[in-house]
């Protein structure tokens, strides 16, 4: 039985759609945590070096 030509065309969108999303979510999430993770580079510098005496504790 073979499959008609417009469900399988159907399905083959539906896919790409789904990698398409899933590519975008990612790039998304990337994008986030290189932001967040900035951010807390930033914010470590800011407050200066950590005194080697603390350290010991």
């Amino acid at each position: 039985m073979l499959i008609p030509a417009l469900t399988l065309r159907r399905c083959l969108l539906l896919g790409l759609l789904l990698a398409c999303l899933v590519k975008l979510a990612d790039g998304i999430a990337r994008y986030e945590l290189r932001q967040a993770a900035g951010a807390v580079t930033i914010t470590a510098a800011a407050t200066g070096p950590v005194p080697a005496n603390s350290l010991d504790e």
